[in-house]
């Protein structure tokens, strides 16, 4: 069977074996299933002996037993539908069970290659014996298909709701001993019916490459406004740009998850009696986090973030005005006369980093929420080249800041959860607990409702709360509504 795991996710069996590096035991026998995928989205298997249950294991882990014989059940179903296998164990024997069975995983898809979590219902044919119901899964947020192991066959995949002999939103498989087969379904993202199903290449997880995964988008809005309500001769228009790139890169094993996504957020306008475009959104974040489970849903994670600005930042007035810029020391540096802007930072300024080391709690997965915990030490850099921060008490007044560098406690909550079909929430919010002399809390909160429109475009609002008091006495708040056209880069 070691040729027919070619198409498999995960390794050949024997090669699974040997990963799993675990020594006999002296006088027990030791019972191997090999996974076809992710032995934690496969069904666990069942070791009988009679009419007792002796242990229950997951796919591709082993079982040291008592010599003897055993019965074993595995497979996606009922008891009555799972698949029977007898063995006999010796002492000391590694006996690997020979998958003769199927796996089947099936992602569901829009016509913009978005992963849905619309729900399925899978039949045998001819029979119509129901297997039950299964869900897709949204990869970019870390999700994994569910893996069925079923006994080869013809097999009918319809929408759930839908009749077992109904002619609309169905699809058929046939699968092979010993094999798996990677299915996708395509539905129409506004009415979730069937258009489209097989297997595509492009959604195939291979060996040795299925743990990586890519995603990347770019999103963008245009606003034009054309109006004489100031005077009846005079028209006036006002425009606005908005674009946004998103990419994700993700390594996920059983013990080891790894995301690294980046995100650049720029806006330009031109407003009545302007004549040029003015930047209003500009932001850069690269965020990275990896986490290593030593315990099903406990871990250690280690993370990096950046964020900063492309383009420097200007300050614009009605008329002509003097501003005033002071040093670091609060001595007079530059004092423009009849100015009507002012640069006030230059390319990549502020800079902030972010790292963080410690434990990782996933309280939450499933298919409509995650929720997750972190706690551990933290540390800060901000780094303010040449910029200066505008006074409370006088706008054409501003005073240039120090770099800070910051440690201490820390802690994050991350969830998201998805309203019926189309509406997703997320919530991250991130808290510091600085030592020395700023030793007031700095959290930064930011949520995002996303509401799918139609097949690629979707309405998204997000507000972002930051509190840093040592840069800004107040806390900064931002937010930003968009009517975003998404189109897939690969």
């Amino acid at each position: 069977m070691q040729e027919k795991a070619y198409n498999w996710i995960a390794p050949p069996p024997k090669v699974q074996l040997d990963q799993e590096g675990l020594d006999d035991i002296k006088g027990l026998g030791r019972l191997f299933l090999p996974a076809m995928t992710n032995s934690d989205f496969e069904p666990v298997y069942t070791v009988m002996q009679g009419d007792s249950i002796v242990k229950v294991q997951k796919m591709g882990r082993s079982l040291f037993l008592k010599p003897g014989k055993y019965t074993v059940y595995l497979g996606s179903g009922n008891l009555n539908q799972m698949i029977k296998k007898s063995v006999t164990l010796q002492p000391e024997e590694t006996f690997i069970l020979q998958p003769d069975w199927s796996g089947l995983t099936i992602r569901v898809i829009d016509e913009a290659r978005n992963w849905l979590k619309e729900a399925y219902e899978i039949y045998r044919l001819p029979e119509g014996e129901a297997f039950g119901i299964g869900y897709g899964a949204d990869e970019q947020l870390g999700e994994n298909p569910q893996t069925w192991i079923l006994r080869p066959g013809l097999y009918k995949i319809v929408k759930l709701g839908e009749h077992v002999n109904t002619y609309l939103n169905f699809a058929t498989v046939r699968l092979l001993p010993g094999e798996l087969t990677q299915y996708t379904i395509v539905v129409d993202s506004d009415t979730k019916n069937f258009i489209g199903a097989g297997i595509l290449l492009s959604e195939i997880k291979k060996p040795g490459l299925s743990t990586w995964t890519t995603y990347s988008a770019l999103y963008g809005s245009f606003t034009l406004n054309r109006a004489n309500d100031v005077t009846s001769q005079n028209q006036q228009t006002s425009m606005a740009f908005v674009a946004q790139l998103d990419y994700n890169v993700k390594y996920s094993t059983n013990r080891h998850f790894f995301l690294s996504r980046g995100i650049v957020e720029e806006g330009w306008n031109m407003q009545r009696k302007q004549n040029t475009f003015r930047s209003y959104l500009d932001n850069v974040r690269w965020k990275n986090t990896y986490i290593f489970y030593f315990l099903p849903g406990i871990g250690v994670y280690g993370r990096f973030f950046l964020e900063t600005n492309l383009f420097q930042t200007t300050y614009y007035y009605d008329k002509p005005r003097t501003i005033l810029l002071y040093d670091v020391d609060g001595k007079l540096h530059v004092k423009h006369l009849n100015a009507e802007k002012v640069d006030v930072s230059p390319h990549f300024s502020p800079l902030e980093l972010k790292e963080g080391l410690g434990i990782n709690l996933s309280l939450i997965r499933s298919m409509r929420a995650n929720f997750n915990i972190r706690f551990g030490m933290g540390f800060r850099q901000n780094l303010n080249k040449e910029l200066f921060i505008q006074s409370t008490d006088n706008d054409t007044t501003f005073y240039q800041k120090n770099s800070i560098y910051q440690r201490g406690p820390e802690a994050s909550l991350l969830g998201n959860y998805r309203f019926f079909r189309n509406i997703m929430i997320t919530s991250e919010l991130d808290v510091l607990a600085p030592s020395g002399n700023y030793n007031r809390l700095v959290y930064e909160w930011e949520n995002n409702i996303n509401y799918r429109v139609s097949k690629n475009i979707s309405l998204d609002y997000t507000i972002r709360l930051k509190r840093d008091p040592s840069i800004i006495s107040y806390v900064q708040s931002e937010q930003i509504l968009l009517l975003r056209y998404s189109f897939i880069l690969f």
